[in-house]
């Protein structure tokens, strides 16, 4: 049923959304009622003028009434909702499929969102408001800091990220790493600053040269702006990073031929802070860098990885091997139903 409403996706991009979302909101109506918007907005993690825009669309199909005392379900809402929870049960099992998947993985949390991105664009936008959403429940209050990888789909989902983060929080975003010779807009320090912009937050920029020797690193981390960075990167509050396939990030990142062929010789599968990893989790090769580094992450509180694809499953599942207990993986029906099913 998943391969036909991924058609259907296809020809009407937001049906799965819409669906959910409104199916959701008569099921909280159910649970609560009466209820008033506010509460349902505060449960569900929405902005109130949505839930009034779904509200009064209920409310046209009579599917609920609205009163005085709050928002109840007709008639026809409760013969509606009880007819279409086995559907949503089985074309919306993620709570069961996140678990599984978290469980395999050998992870805090998984956030699986409808689709595939290898074939649909929108799937990018759907990672960035999870993404979002995770950001908004764990940080706290006060200042925070996030470091931030680059590559193409941090770019992508960063205009999905809200103001509201930054509702009673001063959010300070910083580049994991500095490397410049990457097209500017998938840069660690660009998608930082986009982030920052999107937020309401403020950045630091870290600009250093990518495979430099480890004794220029050495002298490197000497300069007071880079110490800077650098020190916020160690008193990070939360990272987020994307998953590289390696044959991709070696062209990237410039290897040269002997090293790439090393790398295919010794079945690399993924790339991430630098490390190539087999399927195993092992690692192949490693880049001198600056920067946020893998055994970092097990200090930092919330590690939140984002890839998704069916193409990215493989490398999903080897870099888990090496991921912190704390990682919540936000991804698609693409990765994940492939990482599940052994493909």
């Amino acid at each position: 049923m998943h391969d036909e409403f991924t058609w259907i996706e296809n020809l009407v991009p937001d049906v799965i959304k819409t669906i959910r979302q409104r199916f959701t909101v008569l099921q909280q109506i159910s649970w609560l009622a009466p209820v008033g918007r506010r509460i349902i907005a505060e449960r569900l993690g929405i902005s109130e003028r949505t839930i009034r825009t779904e509200t009064d669309y209920l409310k046209s199909q009579g599917l609920i009434d609205i009163n005085h005392l709050g928002m109840v379900l007709t008639p026809k809402g409760e013969k509606t909702i009880s007819g279409l929870a086995p559907i949503i049960a089985k074309l919306f099992d993620e709570s069961q499929t996140e678990l599984r998947l978290a469980e395999k993985l050998g992870i805090n949390r998984a956030i699986i969102v409808p689709g595939n991105a290898d074939l649909q664009d929108h799937v990018f936008g759907l990672l960035g408001t999870e993404l979002n959403a995770a950001l908004d429940l764990l940080l706290p209050l006060g200042q925070n800091t996030i470091t931030v990888l680059g590559g193409k789909t941090m770019a992508e989902i960063v205009p999905n990220l809200s103001s509201n983060l930054s509702h009673h929080r001063q959010l300070m975003f910083v580049p994991g790493r500095g490397a410049l010779g990457e097209s500017v807009e998938i840069q660690s320090n660009t998608v930082c600053q986009v982030m920052a912009h999107y937020s309401n937050g403020k950045y630091r920029a870290l600009y250093l040269p990518e495979n430099v020797s480890p004794e220029v690193l050495r002298s490197l981390t000497q300069d007071p702006s880079i110490g800077e960075v650098l020190d916020y990167i160690s008193n990070s509050d939360a990272v987020i990073h994307g998953i590289g396939a390696a044959d991709v990030m070696a062209q990237r990142r410039d290897l040269d031929l002997t090293v790439k062929s090393q790398l295919r010789q010794q079945d690399a599968v993924v790339e991430c802070f630098g490390y190539f990893f087999n399927r195993s989790g092992q690692v192949i090769y490693k880049i001198p860098r600056i920067g946020l580094q893998l055994e970092d992450l097990f200090k930092i509180p919330h590690v939140f990885a984002v890839a998704a694809g069916t193409k990215k499953a493989a490398a999903i599942k080897a870099y888990m091997h090496n991921a912190p207990k704390q990682t919540w993986l936000i991804t698609d029906e693409g990765a994940a139903n492939s990482i599940l099913n052994g493909i």
